[in-house]
């Protein structure tokens, strides 16, 4: 399975959450920076702890 990358954020909000669900910073062979997941479930993990955190900020 390929590792699955999606946009970074320089949040440290969505890092946190990157950290929290497994997943790293990495560098595409051009330099640059996104979020990498070795898994589905981590990207799922990090997009579940991102709806929270919008939701509480809703309030």
């Amino acid at each position: 399975m390929y590792p699955i990358h999606i946009v970074f954020s320089d949040n440290p909000i969505d890092q946190r959450h990157l950290g929290q669900s497994g997943g790293t910073i990495s560098f595409t062979a051009c330099g640059l920076p996104v979020f990498r997941f070795e898994t589905q479930e981590q990207l799922q993990i990090y997009m579940m702890l991102k709806g929270e955190s919008a939701a509480y900020e809703n309030r």
